[in-house]
């Protein structure tokens, strides 16, 4: 073993986070738990979280140096990576490129929910930069 200690984390029990800037916030109102990251305990390498797009809502078109994956739970979405697009639903996996432009908007009655991961230390480390 490397040192690190395992690391054990009850979803249900984490509060949902947001944007900190309001005007984001108003136009893009997903919502976010962070799993697996530096900010949690002594992993690195891997930022593992959850998100959740409410019906109606899209997560605004951005990119970030780090690549990407989504994993979709539940509900059914819509995504544009620069100029591909695709139809998301329970089982869909996505890769993102580094510095992608990229949205996904939630098409469905229910919320859409995915998994996503970034080869980073910490959350702390995504900037991320808004194009629209």
């Amino acid at each position: 073993m490397n040192g690190q200690k395992p690391i054990f984390i009850n979803e249900a029990e984490l509060e949902w986070e947001g944007w900190d800037d309001p005007d984001i916030a108003a136009k893009s109102p997903i919502r976010w738990k962070l799993l697996i990251t530096g900010e949690r305990g002594p992993s690195s390498g891997l930022v593992t979280g959850i998100a959740e797009i409410p019906p109606g809502a899209s997560l605004l078109l951005h990119h970030h140096e780090p690549e990407e994956t989504y994993y979709v739970i539940s509900g059914k979405g819509h995504m544009q990576i620069d100029d591909c697009e695709a139809e998301l639903s329970p089982g869909s996996a996505v890769y993102i490129p580094p510095n992608a432009k990229h949205t996904v908007r939630c098409i469905g009655t229910e919320p859409l929910v995915f998994i996503f991961t970034f080869a980073r230390d910490s959350f702390d480390q995504i900037i991320y930069n808004f194009d629209a």
